[in-house]
């Protein structure tokens, strides 16, 4: 700790690992949740007096949102609890110590033993967190997905940065970050040239969204270079301290400074305020369309230039791989590219999709769509505000008002 200060560098420290004597009822060792969160919080003073001026943020526990770490379950408000206790002994101690809260894993709900962090997050907020911490943090692993592929894939880290992030707009917290805190890429899982690859990816569009915080690496060496398992392959350098392709792709990105991608720099130029604040990083909608959501509008650019979409409708054309083919109008937009369909949207209605042939069919006369085109006694259908529409093989579109 004493030679890291004296380099000057920065120290990130998550205080967890629960001794036997302080373990709830049916807690495992070292991932129990603490029996007594006043306990904690004063175990948190206690260090954060040790080591003021030497530690700069501190982590309260480390992925609560799984059992792994946080038994005998995880508990968002059980968690709370241990945030609303350390923060403001931390904060009095050392007032300019960062108190990083959710420290959340990527996740799925899986019964209980894991809460997706979306949730879990939502869930600290309604337990009271807010207030008790300076930012939050999240360790966006997937070892099969490189980051920036993740906007066309449910419950993908990347996605799930951005809906934990509309949580805390929808809180009020839409000034404080999300740092990443953990993120790396075994070699055991893939080789060492994708290693480099998908860090190089979540450098490169991290930075492309404003409510990030700092991207830390995990983890620095092999704890046994060539083994099968994920943890002991995820270092910069084998075992042996040789380094791999990731190791050298680091050093020169801190040295020259993280790049701008150009399609980043290209979508930078859009300002207009109706848009909403950038939520995602540019990604691919498909092959040759690049995209960008924002928290109203997700714009796209196609060859005829930049189109919007409002972020209902393009929720419905990310799911079925699909792009504009019209601009938003009189509450409506065609897609095709994976499919060809249209999007019926207001606040009232909600957004609703159907196939090319009920569009074609449609009146203005029936008002939005209000359901989804579904299958119901032998047919599709589709219900407008004012009447339905249905859909039978030699029998095409028949439209009845209400």
């Amino acid at each position: 700790m004493n030679a890291a200060a004296a380099m000057n560098m920065s120290i990130i420290a998550f205080i967890n690992a629960t001794p036997p004597w302080a373990m709830s009822q049916g807690g495992l060792p070292l991932s129990s949740r603490p029996s007594d969160p006043d306990a904690y919080g004063a175990f948190t003073a206690k260090v954060a007096t040790r080591y003021k001026g030497k530690i700069s943020a501190y982590e309260i526990w480390n992925e609560p949102n799984a059992v792994f770490f946080y038994s005998p379950a995880p508990d968002p408000a059980g968690y709370t609890d241990l945030l609303k206790s350390a923060y403001p002994r931390i904060k009095a101690v050392d007032p300019d110590a960062t108190v990083i809260g959710g420290v959340v894993g990527a996740v799925v709900d899986f019964g209980s033993w894991s809460i997706n962090p979306v949730r879990f997050i939502a869930g600290m907020y309604a337990a009271g967190a807010k207030g008790n911490f300076d930012a939050l943090s999240f360790h966006p692993y997937n070892y099969n997905l490189k980051f920036s592929d993740g906007m066309l894939i449910a419950n993908s880290p990347v996605l799930q940065l951005l809906q934990m992030r509309q949580v805390m707009i929808d809180n009020g917290d839409d000034e404080k970050k999300i740092w990443a805190t953990e993120y790396g890429e075994p070699t055991s899982v893939v080789n060492e040239t994708t290693q480099a690859a998908y860090l190089k990816d979540i450098y490169t569009k991290w930075q492309e969204m404003p409510y990030t915080g700092p991207l830390m690496v995990y983890t620095t060496r092999d704890r046994k270079t060539g083994s099968n398992q994920a943890d002991a392959t995820v270092g910069l350098y084998r075992s042996d301290w040789t380094p791999k392709p990731a190791a050298a792709d680091l050093a020169a990105t801190i040295a020259a400074g993280v790049p701008k991608s150009p399609e980043f720099l290209r979508f930078s130029q859009i300002t207009d305020p109706a848009h909403g604040s950038v939520l995602s990083p540019v990604f691919k909608a498909t092959k040759t369309v690049w995209a960008q959501v924002r928290t109203v509008n997700t714009i796209y650019e196609l060859p005829s230039g930049y189109v919007s979409s409002p972020r209902p409708v393009a929720d419905i054309a990310m799911q079925r791989n699909s792009v504009p083919s019209s601009v938003f109008a009189d509450g409506y937009q065609d897609f095709s590219g994976g499919q060809v369909f249209r999007v019926w949207w207001s606040p009232e209605t909600g957004a609703h999709w159907a196939s090319s042939a009920f569009a074609q069919a449609w009146k203005p006369q029936l008002g939005l769509a209000t359901s989804d085109e579904r299958y119901v006694n032998g047919s599709n259908r589709v219900d407008f505000q004012h009447g339905y529409m249905v859909w039978a093989p030699w029998v095409g579109v028949k439209v009845y008002y209400t």
